[in-house]
């Protein structure tokens, strides 16, 4: 048995969730993926995956091993790296990111690091679902807000502030819009893309309150949110850069600008117990770089 083979195909199973997708990524017929993962089980002397004739899922053992087995793959392709005789990078990166963070900036700095390095494979993954790295097999997740997990590793790349914006045509014929409580009076469009989409924070009298918002109009994406906003539709809670150049337009009115909240702090994870790839370092100050040079 080759035993890096036999983990690369595990690490590829547990991925796509999927025997015959892991077959069809690893160019395999499934009846030999499911071979290796069998003699895999049977040579660490434990069942890795339970498996139903419509899903499979991870053991406790399992995701130990997996975690253990990742650490594996990066000290080999550390070790091969080593032995690289140029410069050159290569490999494939997994990015996980929300979706209105990973709408903004982060398709122009990747095509700009690939345009450096088309040698790297980037798989940039949007969800509002908060993933499990290691699990999923990502190399990285972009995410807001403060982070609690001692096991990844964390490096900041800005902030995001958040603006509360309608048109004036919509504000003339609304009732009118002073305090956040006022909310609960006028339709607001609902931000799917967003962790809390029928929530809105504000600060009121120092200190961070949430603020229950309907609407009949709601969208999985930050720029459709904006474009109703534009038509008169309701009241926005969008991040500044969506809505600057409308606000210095008039296209848009800021509302409610004394009560906003504090900037939402914005940085790029990485799990502390697997060593990381020269790309995924790379990439990661890449990032880093790019973030600071943003205005």
């Amino acid at each position: 048995m080759d035993i890096l083979k036999s983990i690369q195909t595990f690490q590829q199973v547990v991925e796509d969730k999927s025997f015959s997708k892991a077959a069809e990524q690893l160019n395999l017929v499934p009846s030999a993926v499911s071979r290796q993962i069998t003699e895999l089980e049977s040579w660490l002397g434990v069942r890795l995956i339970n498996r139903t004739t419509r899903s499979l899922h991870l053991t406790d053992e399992g995701r130990t091993y997996l975690s253990k087995m990742t650490a594996i793959s990066r000290q080999v392709n550390d070790l091969k790296e080593l032995n690289s005789v140029d410069e050159r990078l290569t490999g494939h990166v997994k990015i996980s990111a929300p979706i209105m963070l990973g709408q903004q900036h982060v398709p122009q700095i990747i095509s700009s690091f690939n345009k450096q390095h088309p040698d790297v494979k980037i798989s940039l993954v949007l969800m509002n679902r908060m993933v499990d790295i290691i699990e999923e097999g990502f190399d990285m997740a972009i995410r807001g807000g403060k982070l609690s997990d001692s096991n990844f590793h964390a490096r900041m790349l800005g902030e995001v502030s958040f603006k509360t914006v309608a048109s004036e045509a919509y504000l003339k014929r609304s009732a009118i819009l002073d305090t956040p409580s006022a909310l609960s009076e006028h339709n607001c469009l609902v931000n799917m893309a967003t962790a809390t989409p029928r929530r809105w924070t504000y600060k009121v009298n120092g200190k961070q309150k949430s603020f229950k918002i309907k609407g009949s109009l709601e969208a999985n994406d930050s720029l459709c949110i904006l474009a109703l906003a534009r038509e008169g539709m309701g009241v926005a809670m969008l991040p500044e850069q969506y809505v600057k150049m409308d606000l210095a337009t008039n296209n848009l009115t800021e509302v409610l600008s004394e009560f906003a909240t504090e900037p939402l702090p914005v940085s790029i994870i990485y799990p502390s117990s697997k060593l990381m790839s020269k790309t995924s370092r790379a990439l990661i100050d890449y990032f880093v770089s790019a973030f600071n040079e943003i205005d």
